[in-house]
């Protein structure tokens, strides 16, 4: 299976699977109760965010015609979603991968944001190139146009 296919599937499946992960890790390798309403929430806060940055990849068209992920998303959504396993062990490491998961998560997003732009912009410009180019009449070599003669003289 290609690369990109697998992740445009693990996209989805991560929505819920990263979140829990946060949750069951912070029982096995967290503290205690206080941290665990606000982890809970930023669990909801990161289902939401995957939900939409897996939205706005999956309406790319490009994304719809491979049914595949470009090289920059996929290593980006990697990186990422490493950023947040590592979190889910809160151990010494839990704030650098707390703040690198944020960090990521933000480039993800912008990253995603870009590409969605970049695609349109290309569509757009090349079907205002196909319909300017259908609407001027072709013309055949020596032809000048529409010419009118007038013929002058008597009768």
């Amino acid at each position: 299976m290609n690369p990109g296919r697998a992740l445009l599937r693990w996209q989805l499946i991560a929505i819920p699977v990263l979140p829990l992960w946060l949750l069951i890790g912070y029982g096995i390798f967290g503290g205690g109760a206080g941290g665990f309403f606000l982890l809970f929430l930023s669990s909801a806060v990161l289902f939401v965010f995957q939900a939409v940055i897996a939205g706005l990849t999956r309406i790319r068209p490009r994304v719809r015609e491979r049914r595949a992920l470009g090289g920059w998303d996929a290593a980006a959504l990697v990186v990422w979603h490493l950023a947040l396993i590592g979190l889910g062990f809160f151990g010494a490491t839990g704030i650098p991968f707390g703040v690198t998961s944020v960090v990521l998560g933000l480039g993800v997003f912008w990253l995603t944001v870009w590409e969605l732009a970049r695609e349109w912009r290309d569509r757009v410009s090349g079907t205002v190139a196909e319909a300017s180019a259908a609407q001027r009449p072709t013309r055949r070599p020596g032809d000048d146009g529409d010419v009118i003669i007038v013929h002058e003289g008597g009768r």
